[in-house]
């Protein structure tokens, strides 16, 4: 056993319960761990997790059987939701959840055609664990009817991520920078997610000058990150999502403050668009060739796998079944290619299924990504002139631009995307729970926006982050 096992069991037999006496003290400790399981999200690929028969030089969705830190802490709220009210009270299933159970069962079934189960089990690990994560903050929501830990979770990691970025940016001359997240397009899938949220509460939110200003300045951050990582996908729907959220946000009210603030967001926007907007011609125009013509090879190659096996090649056996002995590749570019070669993965999240999980698979996703999505419009309905609306209008912006950017990418398949969609689809289907039992969370306020424990562990993480991004760049370059 490694030393790393050991310090992991050490942290499960001492740490859980240790989180769990120091949340059922006081409710204000419980919101800092919905804090800190949030924004644990960006570090999975750093410090953030311990990964059991891991080969991570697989190039599939999923490298090993991974514990996270978010998951022991989700673990340790649920913990302390149930001991606070009773194991009745604690939703084990919640709207939508069926639909994720099916998508799970099918991609049980795939297994059958799956050249390693163990490849297979690696992603199904993830799906079970983001699950746990995901019925902990509905239970959270539910219970306490508080965006506020999220919405500051965000936020907090906006600023870590947007200063990162800045650094790589203009200290290391870093074309296309990523923060802490394992690609650029994974860092801009995460901006654009929640960038809608930030841009409904600063519209709609009854909110003092100070709040206001602060989420004002994380949003300009968190569109700054899309526009930093360059990512193709992510600039298309950044405005749509934007423009989205606007006339929604005019659906509820037209008023004077709302109208400034639309005029003086739209005047930033043009005037940052022309200052960018070299830059964003030129990744679209002068984008490798290869790259476009790559994605199109690899998405024939995906509907060669649907189309041979009704139930896939197998959960998360993409990157072995594109290889040789199998010959999915007939009829692309790929076909004559090195023996050796290693292709990538397909640049869809919906394709990829497809090809892992069959045709019947990409519909079980479809309905279950899908039902979130158009309950988060109904939410809008639902909760018209309430003072949570705003939340309704940003997951329906976020959701439209996480789906759509995911028709060119699969980074929606990744931990960190993976774990920042669910808690969106909680908040969702929290939102949707509470209106059909006919009552209204107590406060969903933002509070201060500058919790003393809060700047405390954001930039306590930042320097850790910084420090050992420093020592991992000199190492390489002293090879």
């Amino acid at each position: 056993m490694e030393s790393k096992h050991i310090v992991f069991f050490l942290f499960i037999l001492t740490g859980v319960p240790t989180m769990v006496i120091i949340m059922t003290a006081r409710e204000r400790f419980l919101r800092y761990g919905i804090f800190l399981m949030i924004s644990m999200i960006p570090f999975v690929y750093s410090y953030g997790g311990i990964n059991f028969f891991t080969d991570p030089y697989y190039r599939g969705t999923a490298r090993g059987y991974e514990i996270l830190m978010c998951d022991l802490l989700a673990i340790s709220v649920s913990i302390t939701l149930i001991i606070n009210y009773g194991f009745n009270n604690y939703k084990l299933i919640a709207p939508g959840s069926y639909l994720y159970f099916i998508y799970i069962i099918i991609s049980i079934i795939s297994f059958v055609n799956a050249e390693s189960i163990l490849y297979s089990g690696y992603e199904l690990m993830k799906m079970i664990m983001v699950y746990i994560y995901f019925i902990t903050i509905f239970n959270y929501i539910v219970r306490y009817g508080d965006f506020r830990s999220i919405l500051y979770a965000f936020a907090g990691t906006i600023i870590l991520n947007f200063g990162y970025m800045i650094i790589q940016k203009y200290a290391w001359h870093v074309y296309q920078p990523s923060g802490l997240f394992p690609h650029r397009n994974s860092a801009a899938m995460y901006a654009n997610m929640i960038a809608p949220i930030f841009l409904a509460l600063i519209l709609n939110a009854k909110v003092s000058k100070i709040i206001f200003n602060f989420f004002l300045v994380i949003y300009g951050m968190a569109t700054l990150m899309v526009v930093f990582a360059l990512s193709r996908g992510a600039l298309l729907f950044l405005p749509l999502a934007a423009s989205l959220v606007t006339v929604l946000s005019l659906g509820e009210d037209v008023s004077r403050r709302k109208m400034k603030v639309i005029f003086v967001l739209s005047l930033i926007a043009i005037l940052g668009a022309l200052r960018t907007i070299p830059t964003i011609v030129d990744r679209f125009e002068n984008a490798p060739q290869s790259s476009t013509e790559g994605r199109v090879e690899l998405a024939k190659i995906a509907l060669n796998m649907a189309q041979d096996k009704f139930w896939g090649v197998g959960l998360n056996n993409w990157a072995i079944k594109i290889n040789p002995p199998y010959d999915y590749r007939a009829g692309t570019a790929y076909e004559d290619a090195h023996p050796d070669y290693k292709g990538g993965l397909v640049e869809t999240v919906y394709l990829l299924v497809a090809g892992e999980c069959g045709w019947i698979g990409f519909t079980a996703l479809i309905f279950w990504m899908y039902y979130y999505y158009i309950n988060a419009y109904l939410n809008i309905l639902r909760y018209r002139r309430l003072h949570v609306v705003y939340m309704a209008i940003g997951v329906f912006g976020g959701l439209t631009a996480a789906y759509g950017q995911s028709c060119f990418e699969w980074v929606l398949k990744q931990q960190t995307n993976f774990y920042e969609l669910m808690t969106v689809l909680a908040i969702t289907a929290a939102m949707i729970y509470v209106f059909k039992k006919g009552f209204i969370a107590r406060s969903t306020e933002p509070p201060r926006p500058f919790y003393p424990t809060i700047v405390v562990l954001t930039l306590a993480a930042a320097l850790m982050e910084v420090i050992k991004r420093v020592i991992n760049k000199n190492r390489n370059l002293s090879r």
